[in-house]
């Protein structure tokens, strides 16, 4: 797999005001790589990158997801995600990267909320020249900056976090996964002890296309045993391509819920925009 890179940002001490800014000057900046550039990228190799978080290139994706049956009402609920990838130099051999993610969320149960979720912020450190196999390991934080008491913890979290990943070929596989656990917040509210595990298995067309099996699985070792898991079971279709000099891809899934919380959403559809801004060496 062939491995673009940008201009790094020099490392300096980060704090959630300056991740908030990078995303929103990212936004705000329209940054398109350079037709060169990308026309040296396959569509097939784009569309890989879609699934890598890890690519030395700034990606930026918006999922948004709808959860139906929610609650004893059957009601919908509706979240979207933006969680992009900001890669730092620490040396020629070694790369930082910061994940941060934000969620705007509805939940229509136990009472309507709309609102901010807890702010995530991964760092992984990773080698800078992987190419087939490549590790990721460093720490995740999470801040209770939520609007409202049901859309968050109440409760600052921290854990480490990993990734491992291999890429050959049109195939594209990985694991991601972190724990969390609550050191300081609102003791009123309940501790944070979740383990999460994101398995990705992906086959990547030289059209472009690619379908994937990606379900987010997550397991609360505070509650009891039928309400610990949410185990998605499903798949995504996309596209990955270029719209002028803009690389983009398009994803559009469905998961069903065979384990969840008594409440949570029985299934879900999910859809993504994923920008990435690749240049050439």
């Amino acid at each position: 797999m062939v491995r673009y890179r940008v201009e790094k940002i020099p490392l300096r001490s980060i704090d959630r005001a300056t991740i908030a800014c990078i995303i929103l000057c990212l936004l705000a900046s329209g940054a398109r790589p350079s037709p060169a550039a990308s026309t040296h990228i396959t569509p097939q190799d784009l569309a890989k990158s879609v699934h890598n978080p890890f690519e030395d290139f700034v990606k930026i994706p918006i999922q948004a997801a709808t959860g139906f049956n929610v609650g004893q009402h059957h009601s919908a609920g509706e979240a979207v995600n933006i969680q992009p990838t900001i890669p730092f130099l620490l040396s020629p051999d070694w790369d930082l990267i910061a994940r941060p993610s934000l969620t705007v969320a509805y939940t229509p149960s136990p009472s309507s909320q709309f609102g901010l979720n807890d702010l995530q912020t991964s760092f992984f450190l990773t080698p800078a020249n992987a190419n087939k196999w490549i590790w990721e390991v460093g720490p995740i934080m999470q801040f209770p900056t939520a609007s409202s008491t049901d859309l968050g913890t109440g409760r600052w979290s921290a854990g480490p976090t990993a990734a491992f990943i291999y890429s050959n070929g049109p195939w594209f596989n990985g694991i991601l996964a972190y724990h969390l656990m609550s050191f300081e917040g609102d003791r009123r509210r309940g501790s944070v002890n979740q383990t999460y595990i994101e398995p990705d298995i992906s086959y990547n067309f030289n059209s472009g296309w690619y379908a994937q099996i990606d379900p987010p699985i997550t397991y609360d070792w505070t509650a009891e045993m039928k309400d610990a898991w949410v185990l998605p079971v499903g798949a995504d279709v996309g596209k990955a391509f270029n719209l002028g000099p803009q690389a983009m891809s398009l994803q559009l899934g469905s998961y069903d819920f065979v384990k969840h919380p008594q409440g949570g959403p029985g299934w879900m559809i999910r859809a993504s925009v994923t920008l990435l801004f690749p240049t050439g060496k």
